[in-house]
C-alpha cells in the first residue's frame, strides 16, 4: 500500500487564462478517470478578470483546497494531457518525496524534472533519462506538480511577484531548504502542449526577468559578483535566444555600414558632378526601378511564408524562377528605352547597369534561403563588403576620369563580379542546386501565389518614383538632381524597413499559423512603440540639425535640397509603422488590401504632383510624399483593428 489511500482527499488546481471551454471539459474528464475511486476536489481558477499571475491563481486554489481538507494537492496547467495515467501510479512518488512530478513530453523532447546551475541559479530542464524510476531533482515543472499538505503548511504558497515562470523553481527551492524532498517519477509521462520552439514575446521577457529575481533573492555575495563580471556574456546569450532582435539589429548594423558607404559615393557624386549630371545618374536608376520588382514576383514572401510548407516545390525552383524573370525584366527595360524620351547618355547608362537585373535575381534568392535558416543578417554582411568594393571602384573611376560615364562602368564591373560570387554562395547553402529556366509549370505555381506581391511591388515602386519623372517632365534634369539628392537620405534609411520585415514576418507567420492571436497582437503593439520611437527620433534629428550639418555636404546649387530633406524625412516613421500592418495583412492572407493602398497612392501622388510641381517644384513632391504615407498609416490602423477583432472573435 502507498501512503495516500482512498480516504485521502486530492485537490486538483488549474489556473485558466483564455482557456477554451472544450479544453476545460477535456481536463474534467481526464481528472475523473485519473482519480477514479478517490475522494477529490477540482478547482479551476480563472485569471480572466484580474490577471495577477500564475502564482496568485495557484495560491487561491491552494486556499480552497486547504479549506476542503485536501491532503495531497496537484497543480497543473490547462495545456496538459493526463491520459493513460492512474492515481495509484502517480501517487507512488509519495513514498520518496514531498514534492514530485512526472516525465514531461513537450514537442519532440521528454524532460525529467529540473536542475539548478550552482553558480548562476538558473533553472534548466533535464533531458537525460534517469536509470532509476524515482530520482531527486532540484525542482519540478509547475505544469504538473504534486505537493503534500505538510509542505504548504510549513513554507506557504507560491511567491506571487514572479507573475509567470520561475515560481515553481522558487517554491521547490524553499521547500528543499526547509528539509523536504523533491523528485521525479521517470516511468510516468504526461503531455505538455506548449511548443518550446515558438517565440512567445511574453515568455522570453518573464524568463529573463524572473531568473534575475530568483538569483538576487537567493545568491551569495560571490555569486552576485561573478554574475556582474559575466554580464556582457549574459547579454550576448540572451540576444542569441531572441532571433528577431539578432536579425533586426545585426541587419540594421551592417545596413547602416552599407548606407554609410552608399552615402560616401553619393557625396562624392554631388561634389564632382553638377546637378544635371547627377540627375542623369538618378534617372538611370529610376528607369531600372520600374522593372526590378518584376524579378521578385512575390517570390520573397512566397519563399518565407509558403515554401517551408511545400513538398513539390523547392528552393531551386524559386531561384530558376527569379533568373527567368531577370531576363524578362531586362528585355522590357531595353524595349522601353526605345519609347521613353531619354537623352543618349541616359540610354547608354541604363544599358551598362542592366547587369543589376541578374544580380537582383541571385541576391534575392540568397536572402530567402538565409531567412529560412534564421540567418538573414548574413545577407547584410555580404552586401556590406560588396558596397565597400563598389564604392571604392566608383570613386576611383570617377576621380581619375571626371566623367559620369566612368561611374556607370564601375557599377557594371562591380555587379558582374558580385553576381559570380553569389552563384558560388548559393551552391554552398543549397544541396543539389539546379537551375532550370524551362520549368514553366513550377514557375506558374509560384506566380499564382505571388502575383499580388508583384503588383504591390510594382505599384509601390511606381508611386514612389512618380515625382522623379514628373519633375523631369516639368522642370528638367537639374530639378531631379536636387530632389533626388534630398530623397537619398530617406532612401538610405529604408534599410530599417527591410530589416524589420525580414526579422518580423517569420514570427508573424508562426503566431498566426498556431492561432496565437494574443501574442500577435502584443508583438504588433511592441513593434509599433519601438519603430515609432526609432523613426521619429531620426526625423526630428534631421529636422533640427540638418541645416547645421548638411551644409558641410551640400555645396552651391545643392543647398536647395536641405529644405526638402527637412520635410520628406518625416515619411520615414510613417513608412516604418505602416510596414507593421502590411506584414499583418500578408500574414492573414489579405495582400489585396496592400495592393489597393498602393494603387490609390499611385493615383494620389500622380494627381497632386501634376497639379503642384509646376508651381512649387520639388518642395511640393516632398509634402505630397509625407501626406500620402500619413493616409496609408491611418487606413492601415483602421483595417488592422477590424481584422484583428474578427480573428479574435472567430477563435472564441
Amino acid at each position: 500500500m502507498i501512503e495516500t489511500n482512498s480516504k485521502t482527499r486530492l485537490g486538483f488546481i488549474f489556473v485558466l487564462y483564455q482557456t477554451p471551454r472544450n479544453e476545460i471539459k477535456r481536463l474534467k474528464k481526464e481528472i475523473e478517470i485519473l482519480a477514479d475511486g478517490y475522494d477529490f476536489r477540482c478547482y479551476f481558477i480563472s485569471n480572466e478578470e484580474a490577471n495577477l499571475g500564475f502564482g496568485n491563481g495557484v495560491n487561491r486554489g491552494i486556499a480552497k483546497a486547504l479549506d476542503d481538507d485536501c491532503q495531497t494537492i496537484i497543480i497543473g496547467n490547462p495545456d496538459i494531457s493526463l491520459k493513460n495515467l492512474n492515481h495509484q501510479e502517480i501517487l507512488k512518488g509519495s513514498r520518496f518525496f514531498d514534492i514530485w512530478g512526472l516525465a514531461m513530453r513537450q514537442g519532440e523532447k521528454i524532460y525529467y524534472g529540473g536542475q539548478l546551475d550552482r553558480w548562476r541559479l538558473s533553472g534548466g530542464l533535464i533531458t537525460q533519462k534517469p536509470k532509476k524510476r524515482f530520482v531527486e531533482v532540484d525542482f519540478v515543472s509547475g505544469s504538473f506538480m504534486i505537493i503534500k499538505r505538510s509542505v504548504i503548511e510549513k513554507i506557504g504558497g507560491f511567491d506571487e511577484k514572479y507573475f509567470l515562470y520561475y515560481e515553481d523553481v522558487d517554491f521547490c527551492y524553499r521547500a528543499k531548504k526547509a528539509g523536504f524532498k523533491i523528485g521525479i517519477d521517470s516511468y510516468l509521462t504526461y503531455d505538455h502542449f506548449e511548443q518550446s520552439k515558438e517565440t512567445n514575446p511574453q515568455k522570453d521577457w518573464y524568463l529573463l526577468r524572473n531568473r534575475f529575481i530568483f538569483f538576487w533573492k537567493y545568491s551569495t555575495l560571490m555569486q552576485k559578483l561573478r554574475e556582474v563580471i559575466r554580464l556582457p556574456k549574459t547579454i550576448f546569450e540572451e540576444l542569441k535566444k531572441r532571433i528577431f532582435y539578432v536579425n533586426f539589429f545585426a541587419q540594421s548594423l551592417f545596413s547602416v555600414l552599407n548606407r554609410i558607404l552608399a552615402f560616401a559615393h553619393f557625396v562624392f557624386l554631388i561634389n564632382l558632378f553638377p546637378p544635371n549630371e547627377y540627375g542623369i545618374y538618378s534617372l538611370a536608376w529610376a528607369h531600372l526601378s520600374l522593372f526590378l520588382p518584376l524579378i521578385d514576383f512575390g517570390s520573397t514572401n512566397y519563399g518565407i511564408i509558403d515554401l517551408p510548407k511545400q513538398t513539390l516545390l523547392k528552393f531551386s525552383h524559386i531561384l530558376s524562377f527569379r533568373l527567368f524573370l531577370s531576363a524578362i525584366a531586362l528585355l522590357m527595360s531595353l524595349i522601353s528605352l526605345m519609347v521613353f524620351p531619354y537623352s543618349a547618355t541616359i540610354k547608354l547608362a541604363v544599358l551598362l547597369i542592366s547587369v543589376v537585373f541578374f544580380h537582383t535575381g541571385l541576391f534575392g534568392s540568397l536572402v530567402i534561403k538565409l531567412t529560412n535558416l534564421n540567418r538573414a543578417y548574413l545577407s547584410s554582411i555580404m552586401s556590406f563588403f560588396f558596397q565597400l568594393f563598389l564604392t571604392a571602384s566608383m570613386i576611383l573611376f570617377g576621380f581619375l576620369t571626371g566623367e559620369i560615364f566612368s561611374v556607370f562602368l564601375a557599377i557594371f564591373i562591380g555587379y558582374l563580379a558580385f553576381s559570380a560570387i553569389l552563384v558560388l554562395c548559393l551552391s554552398r547553402v543549397e544541396n543539389n542546386l539546379r537551375i532550370d529556366l524551362l520549368a514553366l509549370d513550377k514557375f506558374l505555381s509560384i506566380a499564382k501565389s505571388g502575383y499580388l506581391y508583384l503588383l504591390i511591388s510594382l505599384f509601390a515602386r511606381w508611386y514612389s518614383r512618380t515625382d522623379f519623372f514628373l519633375l523631369n517632365f516639368f522642370n528638367g534634369e537639374e530639378a531631379v538632381g536636387i530632389y533626388s539628392s534630398a530623397y537619398k537620405f530617406l532612401e538610405a534609411l529604408m534599410f530599417l524597413v527591410t530589416s524589420y520585415n525580414l526579422s518580423s514576418l517569420p514570427i508573424f507567420v508562426s503566431f498566426f499559423k498556431n492561432s496565437k492571436f494574443d501574442w500577435l497582437r502584443l508583438k504588433i503593439k511592441k513593434d509599433f512603440l519601438f519603430l515609432a520611437i526609432v523613426g521619429f527620433l531620426i526625423s526630428f534629428g534631421f529636422y533640427f540639425f540638418s541645416d547645421l550639418l548638411l551644409r558641410f555636404i551640400f555645396q552651391n546649387d545643392y543647398l536647395q535640397a536641405i529644405p526638402v530633406i527637412r520635410v520628406i524625412i518625416f515619411a520615414l516613421p510613417l513608412i516604418l509603422l505602416t510596414s507593421i500592418f502590411f506584414n499583418f495583412f500578408y500574414t492573414i492572407g489579405k495582400a489585396w488590401l496592400v495592393l489597393s493602398l498602393m494603387v490609390f497612392q499611385l493615383f494620389f501622388n500622380f494627381i497632386l504632383n501634376w497639379l503642384l510641381i509646376p508651381k512649387y517644384s520639388y518642395i511640393a513632391s516632398a509634402y505630397v510624399s509625407v501626406i500620402a504615407e500619413g493616409i496609408n498609416l491611418l487606413v492601415c490602423l483602421f483595417l488592422y483593428r477590424k481584422m484583428m477583432n474578427k480573428l479574435t472573435n472567430q477563435k472564441q
